[in-house]
């Protein structure tokens, strides 16, 4: 499936979101949380909420964790066609992110941060963050990452890194993960996506989907290593920068259980409008 550039996308969805999907959405002032600001930003991605329990207006849909399961596999095979997304609820208001680090947490939070919480109980719920971004220097760079349920990543429409939850397999995507061995993190472990080759200022589309089935907590993080850079190893594993599109503070997690180690110097990539 061909790749558009998304800049006038991104501002169509954004103006429908704000204007005739839910015009409640005007009066609430600008908000930030750990899914990103309602403040939108040319540094940032740009990322919908989805409740696959119901459709837009809000009648129930049959779903339940096969079910669900199931439609992981179908969006990420379909090459993340958004077309696929369209049956379902989808939160008026945008976020917009500049890194996905999201410690364990109550999966409340999500529809809480898209305000949403009145509407969208916390179970089958997904995250689409989208955009273009560049690589600061020229190399090969490749994500790591774990969530619970769901963090998947594409660049320029090819799957890059699955891991997500071990039972949300996704049998028709085929996409299997590196040998390396990643950081424990709550119930699974950090794992290592592909290399990809690119040159500094190579505009490429990133695609990040974050989810949770169950309802009870979530947590979902990306990390960025570069090959040829040393980095510190706790127990084997790499101990990596937060994938970036603006500086911040990040505290240590206070447990593996919350999240990963990670290093507090990195790259800062370049949002692209």
């Amino acid at each position: 499936m061909p790749r558009f550039p998304r800049p006038l996308t991104i501002l169509v969805c954004a103006a429908l979101a704000s204007t005739t999907l839910a015009p409640r959405a005007l009066a609430q002032p600008a908000a930030e949380s750990a899914f990103g600001t309602t403040e939108r930003s040319t540094r940032s991605l740009i990322g919908i909420l989805y409740d696959l329990k119901q459709t837009q207006d809000g009648q129930s849909t049959p779903m339940d964790i096969k079910r669900y399961n199931a439609f992981i596999d179908k969006f990420i095979a379909s090459e993340w066609d958004e077309a696929v997304l369209n049956d379902y609820f989808r939160a008026p208001l945008p976020l917009y992110a500049t890194q996905v680090f999201l410690p364990l947490m109550p999966a409340t939070a999500a529809p809480k941060a898209f305000q949403v919480s009145d509407v969208v109980r916390p179970q089958f719920w997904l995250v689409h963050y989208k955009g273009q971004v560049s690589a600061p220097e020229s190399g090969e760079w490749r994500f790591w990452g774990y969530g619970e349920e769901v963090c998947s990543v594409a660049v320029n429409g090819k799957n890059v890194l699955l891991s997500n939850w071990k039972e949300i397999t996704t049998p028709t995507v085929g996409w299997k993960p590196a040998p390396d061995v990643g950081q424990t993190v709550a119930s699974g472990k950090l794992r290592a996506g592909d290399w990809i080759k690119l040159e500094k200022g190579e505009v490429i589309d990133l695609d990040i989907l974050i989810g949770e089935r169950g309802g009870g907590v979530f947590c979902a993080f990306l990390l960025i290593e570069k090959r040829g850079e040393t980095y510190r190893r706790v127990n084997g594993a790499p101990i990596l920068p937060v994938f970036k599109l603006s500086p911040s503070t990040i505290e240590q997690p206070e447990a593996p259980k919350r999240a990963p180690l990670i290093a507090k110097d990195g790259p800062i990539w370049i949002g692209v409008e």
